[in-house]
């Protein structure tokens, strides 16, 4: 904790501090505040709040004018409790009368005025839930200026519009609170929540204020009624008694969208309000007048644990090591749950990549944040090298691309992708960069004469720039290269809505699958001329998430329609192994690339209202459709491909791979009507496949 920790000692040591103690008794417990002037800025500190800086301490933000009019300065306060602790003291005045707000005002000051933090692993989590986001912004640069805090030491906890726009135009999304991509990040994540109010009870604490309580949590709450009566009775009346100044208990204070300050974890809306709470409320009464010893105590809290457990949503929400639970809790602190209908979402391309720290660009010229590493620099240097005379980088942010394979700690990713703007771009321009896959010399050359090569052939690529050698202390020298974003998405991210009815959104538009089914089959078509192939998983890494569909408007139609489809991935290019000119060896390719092509569509058909039949001859169309142009442009420049050298090492053996590349694609062209029955059959193999696995008996 030393940025706080510092932060403390400072204010401490330069504030002036003021005459007395303000004291308060707030959840049962007495506590101290001590206040310090640091200019026209003031800083209330609960006594000892230093030493729990491990239990997330609440910290209140609040201009002084919102308190008290025309003053001057911010207040800031924090407390080893929640934020009511020291939010009600401060607006009715007993903090040193910096407050003069009449009781009719001070609701609407608190929701829209008062900006609520926590103390989160030696950083200020900043919660905006219903404050402007400009008071945001101001209480960011605040803390940044007059407090002293670093850029590393504020993260903004809630994913807005708002926020994101405006930290990604200061280079800064990174300080914008990331989602959690797997689930061992969700873990973390809700290791890094867990709070504590005055008992022994520990809370999921939400970016919204709702301190959500486990299952797990509540049994461990109920068992403390047999071994720590006492310690039972605080937690119970932190949960159901009406502290002073307050209207409700903390489990029926309302916070946000149907939610509570205490909330119970994986019940129905409302259940807990009807069943369960009214009889912890009974269980608290009947202690507080003397009408039950605490075996009494003890049964009644077991009745109400067994409630509990017989009104869960899903008996795997009871346990925390699922990942049903996980996966459900992350949604509820990080406040995703209230923007997400329905059951589950699709995640977009967008949100599998995660902010890293980079530059804040300043007339052109990047200005590095701590944290940006020396491959963030070298891609920004890049960028600002393609800027044409008189155009500079207005802003620009690094992000690591997550996937499900890719384990490695954040930051030592493949894969960063920058999105920058220029004083010439009305729109933002993203490129993907990319640590080569092998490190021996002259591979990245070998790479770039593969795609260039296709490309002249008419596959569908981005543009490739390889960028400088970066020599890492004691490890190989490693090359990357960066291309141009694919317009477009994968297909598990295409939109759910791109296949539904203009006029009616239960009915799917046949037409649209059809012409992606034929976007499949020119893919296809470009992944079987490559000859991807990886001998790992000996698959032709077809239908993984490597090909990206483009959509457009249709003006002629009325609505969005697939356009086109491009690989963003050359690995497995040149990869067949068996280099042989034989028939034979054609209908083993054939055989092998055609298999994988139908189920690839049949996992795709069975998304969709239409036969198998069906999107099997749209699929063959775009086959043929793209083999076709592909031969056409081998035909009229056939020599240039004939006689393309690049000059590489001859253990990559180009020429050699390059010349049955050319021969085999002449072959699948003048093949095409063989294909196609090949391919009918296998796609009748995969309904056969289906119907067993239907009905296995």
């Amino acid at each position: 904790m030393k940025a706080v920790r510092t932060f403390l000692s400072r204010i401490r040591k330069s504030g002036a501090r003021r005459p007395g103690l303000v004291t308060t008794v707030a959840m049962g417990r007495t506590r101290s505040f001590e206040a310090w002037d640091l200019g026209d800025d003031t800083y209330i500190f609960e006594q000892g709040v230093s030493h729990h800086l491990d239990e997330h301490p609440s910290i209140l933000l609040v201009e002084k004018c919102d308190l008290r009019r025309r003053a001057k300065g911010r207040v800031m306060t924090m407390t080893t409790g929640n934020h009511s602790v020291a939010a009600f003291p401060l607006l009715d005045g007993r903090f040193w009368k910096l407050s003069r707000l009449s009781s009719m005002k001070r609701g609407d000051v608190l929701m829209h005025a008062v900006l609520c933090a926590n103390v989160v692993q030696d950083k200020i989590e900043i919660s905006q839930r219903d404050v402007p986001a400009k008071r945001l912004f101001k209480a960011d640069e605040w803390l940044l200026g007059s407090a002293g805090f670093a850029l590393q030491d504020i993260v903004m906890g809630e994913r807005t519009d708002a926020t994101l726009d405006h930290y990604r135009r200061l280079g800064q999304e990174w300080r914008v609170k990331q989602l959690a991509w797997s689930e061992n990040e969700m873990r973390v994540a809700l290791a890094a929540s867990k709070k504590r109010i005055s008992s022994k009870v520990t809370y999921y604490h939400s970016m919204k204020g709702v301190h959500f309580l486990s299952f797990s949590e509540f049994e461990r709450f109920v068992a403390l009624a047999k071994t720590e009566p006492q310690e039972f009775v605080k937690a119970l009346r932190e949960m159901v008694s009406v502290y002073e100044g307050n209207q409700y208990s903390f489990m029926r204070m309302p916070k946000h969208r149907g939610h509570h300050e205490i909330e119970l974890f994986g019940l129905q809306r409302g259940v807990a309000m009807e069943r369960i709470v009214p009889e912890l409320e009974k269980l608290m009464e009947a202690i507080a007048l003397g009408r039950v010893d605490e075996a009494e105590m003890a049964r009644r809290a077991e009745a109400v644990k067994s409630l509990y457990s017989s009104l869960l949503a899903r008996t795997e929400l009871a346990d925390e090591k699922s990942r049903a639970f996980v996966e459900n809790i992350y949604m509820h602190i990080t406040g995703e749950i209230y923007s997400v209908a329905g059951e589950g979402s699709t995640p977009a391309f967008d949100d599998r990549r995660t902010a890293l720290p980079g530059a804040t660009f300043v007339d052109g010229r990047p200005v590095f944040h701590p944290g940006s590493d020396d491959r963030s620099e070298v891609l920004l240097s890049n960028i600002r090298s393609l800027m044409s005379k008189d155009e500079r980088v207005e802003y620009a942010n690094v992000y690591e691309l997550r996937t499900p394979e890719d384990d490695a700690p954040l930051g030592r990713g493949k894969t960063r992708e920058i999105v920058f703007k220029t004083n010439r771009s009305p729109v933002e321009v993203s490129k993907i960069e990319k640590r080569l896959s092998m490190a021996r010399n002259g591979y990245a050359s070998y790479m770039l004469a593969r795609i260039e090569a296709f490309k002249a052939l008419g596959v569908a690529l981005s543009e490739y720039r390889i960028l400088r050698r970066r020599a890492h202390k004691g490890k190989q020298p490693l090359d990357y290269y960066i291309r141009d974003r694919l317009e477009g998405e994968p297909m598990d991210s295409i939109p759910a809505n791109y296949f539904c009815s203009v006029d009616d959104a239960t009915y799917e538009e046949k037409e649209v699958v059809l012409a992606l089914a034929q976007l499949m089959g020119d893919a296809a078509a470009q992944n079987m001329a490559m000859k991807k192939f990886d001998p790992k998983t000996n698959t032709p890494l077809y239908g993984v998430g490597k090909e990206i569909y483009a959509f457009e408007y249709d003006i002629i139609a009325g609505r969005v329609v697939p356009k086109s489809v491009a690989t963003c991935s050359v690995r497995g290019s040149f990869g067949w192994p068996d280099l042989s000119y034989t028939d034979e060896n054609l209908f083993r390719i054939a055989t092998f690339y055609l298999a994988y092509f139908a189920h690839a569509l049949k996992i795709f058909q069975k998304r969709h209202k239409v036969t198998m039949a069906e999107v099997a001859d749209r699929f063959m169309e775009g086959f043929e459709y793209r083999t076709h142009a592909m031969e056409w442009r081998l035909s009229v420049l056939r020599d240039q491909f004939e006689e393309f050298h690049p000059g590489l090492r001859r253990t990559y053996g180009f020429e050699r791979k390059w010349r049955f590349v050319l021969w085999s694609l002449e072959r699948q062209e003048r093949r095409l009507s063989i294909l196609r029955k090949m391919f009918f059959k296998k796609v009748e193999i995969e309904e056969k496949n289906e119907d067993v696995r239907n009905n296995p008996e």
